[in-house]
């Protein structure tokens, strides 16, 4: 050997070394170098190729195989590494021929019928690509990798149980195969065989660590298993490796909201819209967080949007109906709920979301409907029948309204709303000693009471108190309170020492109750205690039955300053004067037992036809505006906006009822205040009233001055003021005479 091909074949030595052992850019500068040597050396054009194609330099890697094959042609293994470089390249075809050509030339090795399958995969020739895989396989039985491809063709098919086995093989093969445990990972959660899934991700995990892919279906595995802080952990590994990936994002964003963290799901899915693809199932995703965070007006526009790209996609119609339910805009809501109906009609929770929105509408009779068909489901929720229970409620149908509320018990015993329920129907009924104790349930109920923990023992009524300091709390509505507060004077004759935290506008008011109780308004600091007791918790601790009801009145009265300075006033007033009031709080009205308790004033006006009646209007806040557009607006004494305009509530009413002959009103706390002052009171009621006012009574035995005027059937306003004027006729003819 010469010298000079002593060096050159040094050189070449040195060349392989690098590309054996990884040094490619040093194999690629010795191969180049020798090239210029010997440009049509065709092994050398060979070697070099592969080194670029392991660079990920395809476009060279072809050009310097295709050389190398114009100089000797009739080469296999060039055949199928140019294959690999075309393929790189998307040019699956020409790959397709490079390995046919190599195949008629030696029809032996596996590698060439997987590259070849895999072209065809990629131009969805499925079919010709799974025999050229399966070649593969017999030609390598014992080929990992193989098998592993063979899976996948065969699931490509349709053939996922022999996928299955396929991956299965090529683990047993090769237990460190990450590609084989991932595709088998895959195809167990397609069969809900999640366990499984899970170890298969980790398996594969265990040696690709850093694999975007497989942590984020990790996450859906977790998941599915109801694993849901780790599948966000897994979630977040992926994005940690591939930041912004879509998928991933939203599958993130749904293990969030299925916790209830809504605001972590909303920021995922305002991630996902920022990058511009605006995809349905994240604007339906975000339309559903915005309404577990109670930001109903904005869920609308994204789950409308999401509406106008995927119309028939239930969970959007259904998260709008929520939304407009939630925004007391219950016809719209029926409507969203009645197209989710007919996308999807076996839906329990839509059917009672529509009945809810229903009977909100005044549509009982259809609510009734909607919740049975919601029972005749599968998977209808136990609290279905509370829902139930209260339309049979409000059409007057107690006994059957009862049985709904303990079939809610009996499936979830102790539950709030059905207890809480149940106790309306038994106090209406009169049943004090079934319905008190159910009554305390509200306190365990969040949307009614907000917990509080005042670092004492609760009373119940058992404890001895005399000589003790009992904090009593006020709660619910003001009208609640006056009502209530009658008790207060009978714990002091036993000698307690009472604490009475009331709201800050009913403190003055309060003063004139007898029994020394020392008031405290809410946020107030409290002075130290012994015990505390909520308001309304009283009757049960004190035992109060029908018989036993605290009645005597007044137990509340009217400044004696604020009585100077509007007798003189209302006195002037001619005929019969009469204070009315038609409005109530209308955010204690959107509850379900509170509504349609508050009339228009234009249904009193056939009381101003009433020869020898002054109306005097009692009306303050919400429903005063009325009075602007009432038909009889000119027959209403207004005493003016200074009534009651600083921060204590009722004290120019209280004196301004003292000069009143009678006050007309529906259940509002001007009725409490009117019983509670002992002042002729006359109220209306709905066809079907609160708990407090029983069952078919003209009277009250909490207001011995009160008497009730109750709608014949629902809705019927015109009919109570019918009476109201058949009542009052003969009172003003009385007076006009004694004049």
């Amino acid at each position: 050997m010469t010298a000079t091909n002593q060096a050159s074949h040094n050189k070449l030595a040195a060349a392989l070394r690098h590309h054996r052992d990884g040094r490619l850019r040093e194999a690629v500068a010795a191969y180049e170098d020798l090239l210029r040597s010997a440009p049509n050396d065709a092994d050398l054009l060979q070697l070099l190729g592969v080194a670029y194609g392991q660079l990920g330099q395809h476009s060279d890697a072809a050009r310097l195989l295709a050389a190398s094959l114009e100089l000797k042609p009739d080469r296999p293994s060039v055949l199928v590494n140019l294959a690999q470089a075309l393929r790189a390249q998307g040019r699956e075809e020409d790959a397709v021929r490079c390995c046919d050509r190599a195949l008629v030339l030696d029809g032996s090795p596996a590698g060439t019928y997987q590259v070849r399958a895999a072209a065809l995969m990629a131009l969805g020739r499925r079919e010709q690509a799974l025999a050229s895989y399966g070649q593969a396989v017999r030609l390598a039985p014992s080929n990992a990798a193989a098998h592993a491809d063979l899976g996948v063709a065969l699931e490509a098919v349709g053939r996922s149980q022999d996928a299955m086995e396929c991956f299965a093989r090529a683990i047993a093969l090769d237990p460190n195969l990450a590609a084989a445990h991932h595709s088998y990972g895959i195809l167990a959660m397609r069969f809900e065989q999640h366990e499984r899934a899970l170890k298969s991700f980790d398996s594969a995990l265990a040696s690709q660590p850093h694999h975007a892919a497989l942590h984020n279906n990790r996450g859906n595995a977790l998941k599915e298993l109801d694993r849901l802080g780790e599948a966000v952990q897994s979630y977040t590994l992926a994005l940690a490796i591939e930041p912004g990936n879509a998928e991933t994002l939203h599958n993130r964003a749904v293990a969030y909201s299925l916790l209830g963290q809504y605001a972590e799901a909303l920021r995922d899915y305002d991630e996902l819209l920022a990058q511009g693809d605006e995809k349905a199932p994240d604007l339906i995703g975000r339309g559903a967080a915005l309404v577990g965070l109670h930001r109903y007006a904005d869920a609308l526009l994204p789950l409308e949007r999401a509406i106008a790209l995927l119309p028939n996609d239930v969970k959007a119609h259904v998260q709008h109906g929520i939304a407009l339910l939630r925004l007391n805009r219950h016809a719209e809501a029926v409507a969203s709920f009645d197209r989710a109906l007919a996308i999807q009609h076996d839906l329990p929770e839509v059917l009672i979301n529509r009945g809810a929105a229903l009977d909100a509408i005044g549509r009982p009779e259809e609510a009734l409907e909607s919740f049975v068909r919601a029972l005749a489901l599968n998977g209808a929720p136990a609290d279905a029948y509370t829902n139930l229970g209260v339309v049979q409620r409000s059409l007057g149908r107690y006994q059957e309204a009862l049985s709904s509320f303990e079939r809610t018990l009996a499936r979830k015993p102790g539950d709030s709303k059905a207890s809480f329920a149940a106790a309306f129907v038994h106090l209406t009924l009169g049943n004090f000693k079934q319905g008190w104790p159910l009554y305390e349930s509200r306190l365990k109920d969040t949307e009614l009471a907000a917990p509080r923990d005042f670092g004492v023992p609760r009373w119940d009524g058992r404890d001895p108190l005399a000589d003790k300091t009992l904090l009593v709390h006020a709660e619910q509505g003001l009208g609640d309170t006056i009502q209530f507060c009658r008790y207060l004077p009978l714990l002091a004759a036993r000698g307690v020492a009472v604490v009475f935290e009331v709201m800050p506008s009913l403190t003055a008011l309060m003063r004139s109750l007898a029994g020394g109780a020392q008031l405290v308004g809410r946020g107030e600091p409290l002075p130290p205690v012994e015990y505390h007791c909520p308001l309304l918790s009283l009757p049960l601790a004190l035992g109060t039955d029908l018989a036993t009801i605290p009645a005597e009145v007044p137990y509340l009265a009217a400044e004696p300053q604020r009585l100077a300075r509007w007798t003189g006033r209302v006195k002037s007033i001619p005929g019969l004067r009469v204070g009315i009031a038609w409005q109530g709080n209308p955010t204690v009205e959107q509850l379900v037992w509170a509504r349609g308790r508050s009339m228009p004033l234009e249904v009193l006006a056939p009381l101003a036809k009433v020869p020898g009646v002054s109306l005097v209007s009692l009306q303050k806040g919400p429903g005063s505006d009325q009075l602007r557009d009432a038909t009889f607006g000119d027959r209403i004494v207004d005493l003016g906006s200074e009534v009651d305009r600083g921060p204590d509530a009722f004290l120019d009413t209280a004196a301004i009822m003292a000069g009143l002959d009678l006050v007309i009103s529906p259940d509002t706390s001007i009725a409490h205040l009117a019983g509670a002052l002992a002042r002729p009171t006359w109220i209306a009621l709905p066809a079907v009233a609160e708990w407090r006012w029983l069952l078919d009574r003209g009277d009250s035995p909490w207001y011995p001055t009160v008497r009730l005027f109750r709608q014949p059937r629902r809705g019927d306003w015109d009919s109570v003021a019918a009476t109201l004027v058949e009542a009052l006729q003969p009172l003003a003819y009385q007076r006009i005479h004694n004049e």
